[in-house]
């Protein structure tokens, strides 16, 4: 085990590489905020999917960011990326803090070979690991929770350019004086069921195919990382339903009729976007269908308008 100081210095290093790293990606994850806000300034391109039937599909991300700097400029990409960065901090601190608080008598020796235990024993540490992970993350979402609603809503802002939002310090004075408690934690239910439920899914399938279903040591490596990818995809809807939460009903352009519907519960924001078919935006970054309606018009494939249902003037 490695003596305290150099703990804390490779926890620093991590830290540090989680705050660079978070700095330059910002721009895609600000473009993919507003995207599961269901904001789309660009018009949608008619193409054709891969059997050939004509459908049509937004602008890429990477042209979002662009629309995003041409509006704002360079800086303008980074709106939120202090409040951010303060709750990727914060949830790391006390990710490391509860997760090394936490010990338990048998499997905790990281020299442990996994190969050597019995398939009860593989099974006892792998629910130990969990467990203590679920409480590390649980903590770290519960902490970082404020940060993150105030970085979704400075994203959000683009919507309305209301310019609220102009510092931390301020919008925790907003969020205050207009929800109290309560809005630091909006959406904090969904986030929770989507980062610990992907947790359990992935590590689970992971067990269960290598200790059950695959022999090759080489294969079972990949295993884990797959496990994971498709455990985040299929709690991905939550996630967009958390950060909708975060922002209806703040008062913002972009939680508010037309653009959103001002929710009783997530359950409420979860319902309505299974109907539009809104639970998946954001999911890809290159190929983005467009869920609205569309129809076919001398034999091709249109978006209406309001203007092919309008009644004809009479003069």
């Amino acid at each position: 085990m490695a003596p305290p100081e150099k703990k804390d210095e490779l926890t620093w290093m991590h830290v540090l590489v989680r705050v660079f790293l978070n700095s330059t990606t910002h721009p895609i994850e600000y473009a993919k905020v507003l995207i599961q806000l269901g904001h789309e300034p660009l018009k949608p391109y008619k193409s054709r999917t891969v059997f050939g039937r004509e459908a049509f599909y937004y602008p890429s991300v990477f042209s979002y960011i662009v629309h995003i700097k041409n509006r704002d400029g360079f800086f303008g990409c980074y709106r939120g990326l202090g409040a951010k960065l303060t709750a990727n901090i914060v949830s790391g601190i006390a990710f490391q803090r509860v997760t090394e608080s936490i010990k338990f008598q048998e499997f905790d020796d990281d020299v442990i070979e996994v190969e050597n235990l019995t398939i009860k024993e593989r099974t006892q540490r792998f629910l130990q690991n969990t467990s203590r992970e679920t409480a590390g993350r649980a903590a770290a979402i519960l902490v970082s929770q404020p940060f993150h609603v105030i970085a979704v809503r400075c994203m959000a802002e683009f919507v309305g350019e209301e310019g609220k939002y102009t510092g931390i310090f301020t919008a925790v004075g907003i969020i205050y004086k207009e929800q109290g408690v309560k809005g630091f934690f909006c959406g904090l239910i969904p986030r929770l069921l989507c980062d610990l439920t992907a947790l359990w899914l992935g590590k689970t399938l992971a067990h269960i195919i290598n200790n059950y279903l695959l022999e090759d040591r080489d294969l079972k490596q990949y295993v884990s990382a797959s496990m994971n990818f498709l455990a985040s995809a299929m709690t991905y809807p939550l996630q967009v339903v958390a950060n909708c939460m975060a922002v209806s009903g703040s008062g913002l352009a972009a939680g508010s009729p037309p653009n959103m519907p001002i929710f009783s519960g997530w359950m409420d924001c979860y319902s309505h976007l299974r109907q539009i078919r809104g639970l998946k935006r954001g999911s890809s970054m290159l190929w983005r269908p467009f869920t609205g309606p569309t129809m076919m018009m001398g034999g091709s494939l249109e978006i209406p308008s309001s203007s092919m249902f309008s009644t004809p003037s009479v003069s």
